[in-house]
C-alpha cells in the first residue's frame, strides 16, 4: 500500500482475514455445519478449563442469547401459533374427545403422486387421519347404486368421466384423482381399499348407501352421548341436520370444517349453545327451512305433500 492512493489500491478477497464472527458454518468431512461462534468460542474455552467434567460441559447452551428462541442471523424464531391453540382447545373441552370425519370430504383432501401405488396413497390417508385426529370414527358416501345426489356428483366432476381401473394396492396411479374418482366405480373400489387401512389404525368406518350426511350426523350425535365429540365437514348440511339431532343433554357437540391454509380464522359451532340460542320453534322446522333454502338432498314434492307431519319428521 505504500506510496499508493486510496483510489488506486485495490483489496483483494483472498487477502482478507476470516475470523470466526464472519463464518456461520465450518466444513466437517466436506458438509457445511451451521454454527454460532460465539458458543463455540464459550465451550472451547470452558472445556480447556473444566476438561475432566466435559459432559457438564455441554449440557447448556452456553451463550448470551437462547437459541430456542433465536435462529443464527438473531432474529427470533416463527412462532408456531396452532401449538397454543391447540393447548387452548384442550382445555376448551378437557377429557377424550372423539372425531367424527366426512369421509368425502377426507378423499378430496390429499393430494396423489402419480406413480405411487394405491396402498401408498391410502398409507398417506391413514397416516394423516390418526396424526390429527387419533382412532377417529370415518363415515363414507356409497356409489354402487343410484342416489338422490346423483346429479349434485356430476355437476361437481365438471362432466369428466375416467375410465374404470380395475385397481389392487400395487397398482401405481397412473390418472388424474379428480378423473380417477369422477368415475363411481373407481371411487368405490378406491373408499372400500381405504377403509381397509384405516381400520389397521383402529379407526372406525361406516358405509351409507348413497348419500352418508344423516349417517354422519347420527354418528356424531351418537357419540356425543358419552363423550365430547367433534364432527369436520364442509357441507352446511351437516350443520343443519347436527342442530336438528343433537341432545341439550349429551355432551359437548362440535361442528367445524378442516382448516385449510388459506384460512385465518376457522368457524367452530358449539352446537348445544346453537341450538339453545336459536330456540326450539326454529330448530324443529330448520330442516324444511334448508329444503325449500335449496340442498342437496330432498325428497319429491309429491313427498312432503303425501306424508304427515310424523313421516315427514322420520324422513328427516
Amino acid at each position: 500500500m505504500d506510496g499508493q492512493t486510496t483510489a488506486e489500491y485495490t483489496f483483494k478477497k483472498r487477502d482478507q482475514a476470516i475470523t470466526m464472527s464472519t463464518k456461520s458454518s465450518v466444513k466437517i468431512d466436506g458438509e457445511a455445519v451451521q454454527m454460532d461462534p460465539q458458543l463455540l468460542f464459550q465451550r472451547l474455552t470452558i472445556a480447556a478449563k473444566a476438561s475432566q467434567d466435559l459432559a457438564s460441559v455441554f449440557k447448556y447452551e452456553l451463550c448470551s442469547h437462547p437459541s430456542a428462541l433465536f435462529d443464527i442471523s438473531l432474529l427470533l424464531r416463527q412462532p408456531q401459533k396452532p401449538v397454543l391453540a391447540d393447548a387452548i382447545w384442550a382445555l376448551h373441552t378437557p377429557g377424550h374427545v372423539q372425531y367424527v370425519l366426512d369421509g368425502g370430504a377426507l378423499v378430496q383432501r390429499i393430494p396423489w403422486t402419480r406413480g405411487s401405488t394405491y396402498k401408498d396413497i391410502c398409507k398417506l390417508y391413514s397416516e394423516y387421519v390418526t396424526r390429527k385426529y387419533g382412532e377417529a370414527v370415518v363415515v363414507f358416501d356409497g356409489y354402487q347404486g343410484t342416489s338422490t345426489k346423483d346429479m349434485t356428483h356430476r355437476r361437481r366432476a365438471g362432466g369428466r368421466v375416467g375410465a374404470t381401473v380395475t385397481m389392487d394396492e400395487y397398482m401405481p396411479v397412473t390418472m388424474n384423482k379428480d378423473e380417477f374418482l369422477a368415475n363411481n366405480t373407481n371411487k368405490q373400489q378406491f373408499i372400500n381399499m381405504l377403509s381397509g387401512h384405516l381400520q389397521k389404525k383402529n379407526c372406525q368406518t361406516y358405509h351409507a348407501p348413497g348419500d352418508a350426511d344423516l349417517l354422519i350426523v347420527q354418528k356424531a350425535v351418537e357419540s356425543a352421548t358419552t363423550t365430547n365429540t367433534v364432527l369436520i365437514g364442509d357441507d352446511t348440511d351437516l350443520l343443519i341436520l347436527l342442530i336438528y339431532h343433537a341432545n341439550l343433554k349429551s355432551h359437548n357437540l362440535f361442528f367445524t370444517p378442516e382448516p385449510k391454509k388459506s384460512t385465518k380464522k376457522p368457524r367452530v359451532w358449539n352446537i348445544k349453545a346453537v341450538k339453545q340460542q336459536l330456540g326450539p320453534s326454529v330448530c324443529t322446522h330448520i330442516l324444511f327451512i334448508h329444503a325449500i333454502a335449496g340442498c342437496d338432498h330432498l325428497p319429491p314434492l309429491w313427498h312432503w305433500e303425501r306424508s304427515s307431519p310424523q313421516e315427514i319428521h322420520n324422513q328427516q
